[in-house]
């Protein structure tokens, strides 16, 4: 009997231990390009795998970042990632438009609450009023960055010279050296530089309240992943859901990470956490598509008019949670 006990007592060991080996072997990895690291919207799946949401769905995740939402985009068309985070919506209709196998899965940011403009300290400009014939910088062809720098000068009346400069450092530095007139940031970025007084900012997102009631930065997959791995990619979105969920539940330790990750003291990673209300970070729904398909014509992203059923073609909400 004790043999018999001993042999029995191997075999569930063994079991155990092969459960444990095809439950590591069973994680599924997926590769996602983020553009603009750091910011406090785009550091949702970095929160969620340090707190262990994607580890939970059996998701290993591959994070590249980027300079912006073309360079994401690019990642996606050409198969170098599953998904992109914080696309610009109108680089996303754009792409759609000419064929491109991509899919929006949900919302990134709603508004531009987070966008702002800046000037050197010197700068002779004062305000947008200043920014006809002067250089503008956003970071990327499609991007929020690029619609809400288009809205704001014509909200204002000016015909600024628009200016892809590529991410947040890159602006800054091309600012402070001169090469071009206001560059764009996102707290936590720079905030340090108008507390010393070195910069002005000239504008801000919220100078036109109408791109609050609209999605500015999506979240895309390609049709391929999305048919050939749609529980992944179902089980990616709960993730995303549930850090969003958990990082408003949880401020102190969300604001703690965001402050380590970022290399900032407490108070401007809470200033940052404070300029994005959930409300604009959770994930559906989409909003003001009209309005993002009127832009999308004006500025060029699309070649001709498209109906919102067409557009609304191109979205496909892998995950939806049952709210209670």
């Amino acid at each position: 009997m004790k043999n018999i006990m001993n042999v029995i007592a191997r075999a569930l060991f063994a079991l155990a231990l092969v459960a444990a080996a095809g439950s590591a072997i069973a994680a599924d990895t997926i590769r996602v390009a983020i553009g603009q690291k750091g910011l406090w919207d785009t550091m949702v799946v970095s929160q969620g795998i340090a707190a262990g949401f994607f580890k939970k769905e059996g998701l290993d995740v591959e994070v590249t970042w980027t300079r912006g939402g073309a360079e994401t985009m690019q990642a996606l068309i050409t198969g170098s990632s599953d998904i992109d985070v914080g696309g610009g919506i109108l680089g996303a209709l754009g792409a759609y438009s000419k064929g491109a196998p991509v899919r929006i899965v949900s919302a990134e940011f709603h508004g531009a609450s987070d966008l702002y403009w800046y000037v050197r300290a010197d700068s002779p400009i004062k305000s947008m009023k200043d920014m006809d014939g002067k250089t503008m910088a956003y970071s990327r062809p499609g991007s929020s960055s690029q619609l809400v720098a288009l809205s704001i000068a014509s909200a204002a009346g000016v015909k600024p010279k628009l200016v892809s400069a590529g991410g947040i450092p890159d602006n800054r530095t091309q600012v402070m050296s001169g090469q071009i007139d206001a560059g764009f940031a996102i707290p936590p970025f720079n905030l340090d530089l108008v507390a010393q007084g070195k910069i002005r900012i000239i504008a801000r997102g919220t100078d036109v309240p109408s791109l609050a009631a609209q999605t500015g930065r999506v979240n895309l997959a390609s049709s391929k992943f999305l048919t050939e791995r749609r529980d992944v990619a179902r089980r990616f979105m709960k993730a995303y859901f549930d850090t969003v969920d958990w990082m408003y539940a949880n401020p102190n330790e969300s604001i703690a990470f965001f402050a380590k990750f970022n290399d900032v003291t407490p108070e401007i990673a809470r200033q940052t956490f404070e300029a994005y209300p959930k409300n604009t970070v959770v994930p559906i729904p989409i909003i003001g598509l009209q309005r993002s398909l009127d832009q999308a014509l004006e500025y060029k992203q699309i070649d001709k008019p498209m109906t919102v059923g067409q557009a609304e073609a191109m979205i496909d909400l892998v995950y939806q949670p049952v709210r209670k």
